[in-house]
């Protein structure tokens, strides 16, 4: 998997950094949590760190466009990115639902 940066921003407002990045790779398209560890080593931080906001394969070609936030903390994660991000990544557990 070959990571290409399109793009890369700080904001100081939310505590992180915004990346827009272009993914090739071989065989089928990288899973969310393969490309998070791909990210962390390749900018040293934690994995609960970075947020995929948003990935989509491009069509006919071997590639994805993705949206990453990578946050100073995971307090910081927590507290700015909605919910249904933070249960994809495994950060905070679904309630259970009550029935009746």
């Amino acid at each position: 998997m070959n990571i290409e940066v399109i793009q890369d921003r700080e904001n100081p407002l939310l505590n992180r950094r915004e990346l827009d990045l272009l993914i090739h790779y071989e065989s089928s398209t990288p899973k969310r949590e393969d490309l998070r560890k791909a990210i962390s080593e390749k900018y040293g931080v934690e994995v609960e760190r970075v947020i995929i906001e948003k990935m989509e394969s491009l069509f006919g070609t071997r590639s994805a466009r993705a949206h990453v936030h990578i946050y100073d903390t995971v307090e910081d994660a927590k507290r700015y990115e909605r919910k249904h991000i933070l249960r994809r990544h495994g950060l905070i557990m679904e309630e259970a639902k009550q029935v009746g």
